[in-house]
């Protein structure tokens, strides 16, 4: 009896322990680390978009033209058009 017991605790460890090293194994050939590097650089190259206060269209923020409280236009013409109205 005791017997059984001490050869299933030992079949259960050396099948943890195999599960175990699977999963280092696949882990350490998984695409999805490659995709993270990739998606990381994309992030630092992507740009915030600003919405344009007159005709509300996007923009990226380095080609946005600002105001003196900071509101964001997509061109000099709008922000033309923009303070005569307001």
């Amino acid at each position: 009896m005791i017997v059984r017991l001490i050869v299933f605790v030992a079949i259960f460890f050396i099948g943890w322990w195999l599960y175990r090293q699977f999963i280092i194994f696949k882990r350490g050939q998984s695409p999805q680390e490659t995709k993270t590097k990739d998606s990381s650089k994309k992030d630092e190259s992507q740009e915030s978009m600003v919405r344009c206060e007159e005709c509300q269209t996007f923009t990226p923020r380095s080609h946005a033209i600002h105001d003196q409280e900071a509101r964001p236009f997509c061109s000099a013409e709008h922000l033309k058009a923009f303070n005569q109205k307001h």
